[in-house]
């Protein structure tokens, strides 16, 4: 029998793979359109062009013929239709305008065909040149017809069977390599669709974890909170002062789950990239100030020394309060595991950049750690001087560095202490 998470699991799957279907179908149906209109448009330039290109040759042709030619002399007038002389698929026929009967002729069609060709005569204008097509026995011709004289009407034919072959095969190899080319798109889009829909997996999944993360985080001081708030209830007659500390046990729990929950919309908030910065021209070195006057009291309370160290021509394009934020938890991390020692606020110009440097002589964190720090929910381990973390702090201060198109380096010793980097671009 299949577990709930099982049944779960495999929805997801038929899910992505009906997923990845739908975006094989659309692939497939925007190529299929931009196929037929290319298609299309290279196949009526093709026809287009070859059948000018025979309208052209018989107009030359149509000058090789006299005013009054001899009526009575039906194979009088040889054409030459190219070079070779090879005017076996250019034919004529002459009629009369009073009664339309053939007076001269140079053709291979029987008899019969003569009152076909005829009302295709009539059909068209007899005081002007036009240009059309028909099929005689099967075979295709190209047709030109004027009047030669006042007299005489003239249908000029050429056999068209080679072209219409030539755009034949071209036509099938369009269909054929659409065709192909379709199949192709469909089984490319199939495989394609797993790399598309990669991103939203991987975001999906990240929730799912983020999700894990905070019912986890929260589970202890829910439980907590729970635990403390039934004793006191069993003790609604006692005085309160008698069970302060349970008291003092839901208020820290319900402080530590009101900044959990300030620091996820703050992450939230920041996902938004440089739309959630108010961007303006930031002096690192009046920032500094700023941070040194919050701070040092806190540091020099645990017996710490705080040093600033900041060029006055530092400075960079960024929002002045998320910048102090992020000094801020680099400040609150380097009180929390510095025991005693110096913390070192700096910053250097290299070329184009400033480099923010956040130093300290405390514990510094585990090699393996290092890379995970700036991950939700990451302990940077027991902290010296106590105090709660919600293991957000780092992660915060990413965002903060990524929407400033910065970048962020951690480098820790274990016992020797840590030294984070801020690399933003100078204005």
């Amino acid at each position: 029998m299949s577990t709930p998470w099982l049944e779960k699991r495999l929805r997801e799957e038929h899910g992505i793979i009906r997923q990845r279907i739908r975006l094989a179908l659309i692939n497939m149906a925007l190529l299929a359109i931009i196929w037929v209109i290319l298609a299309g448009f290279v196949y009526g330039m093709e026809h287009r062009q070859s059948i000018n290109l025979v309208d052209r040759q018989l107009q030359q042709l149509s000058n090789q013929f006299p005013q009054h030619p001899c009526l009575q002399c039906p194979h009088t007038l040889p054409l030459e239709h190219d070079p070779a002389g090879a005017n076996s698929d250019v034919h004529y026929l002459m009629w009369t305008s009073r009664s339309y009967q053939v007076t001269a002729t140079y053709q291979p069609f029987p008899a019969q065909t003569v009152p076909y060709l005829r009302q295709v005569l009539l059909n068209h204008n007899l005081e002007a040149t036009s240009y059309y097509s028909l099929e005689i026995m099967g075979i295709p011709y190209r047709v030109m017809q004027w009047p030669l004289n006042k007299n005489v009407v003239v249908q000029l034919l050429e056999n068209i069977q080679d072209d219409q072959s030539r755009l034949g095969r071209l036509l099938s190899l369009l269909v054929w390599g659409g065709v192909i080319g379709l199949v192709l798109s469909l089984i490319g889009g199939f495989v394609m669709g797993l790399w598309t829909l990669k991103p939203i997996l991987a975001m999906r999944r990240r929730e799912q974890e983020f999700l894990s993360d905070v019912s986890h985080e929260l589970r202890t001081p829910l439980a907590a909170m729970t635990t403390h708030a039934e004793l006191l209830i069993r003790h609604a007659n006692d005085p309160i002062g008698a069970h302060l500390s349970w008291v003092e046990a839901v208020y820290n729990e319900a402080h530590r789950m009101s900044q959990l929950v300030s620091a996820l919309l703050d992450m939230s908030y920041l996902d938004e990239g440089d739309g959630a910065l108010n961007l303006e021209p930031v002096s690192l070195l009046a920032l500094g100030e700023t941070v040194d006057t919050i701070y040092r009291p806190v540091l020099e309370e645990s017996g710490l020394t705080l040093n600033v160290v900041i060029p006055p021509d530092a400075v960079v394009l960024g929002d002045a309060l998320r910048l102090r934020q992020l000094l801020l938890i680099f400040l609150d991390n380097a009180h929390k595991h510095t025991k005693n020692g110096t913390v070192t606020l700096k910053v250097v110009l290299r070329g184009s950049h400033a480099e923010i440097h956040l130093e300290d002589t405390g514990q510094g964190m585990p090699t393996a750690l290092v890379p995970k720090a700036t991950g939700r929910f990451v302990h940077g381990g027991n902290s010296p001087i106590g105090g709660v973390s919600t293991g957000l702090g780092l992660a915060i201060a990413k965002k903060i560095v990524e929407a400033h198109h910065g970048r962020l380096t951690i480098r820790s010793v274990p016992g020797v202490g840590t030294d984070v980097v801020v690399s933003l671009r100078l204005l």
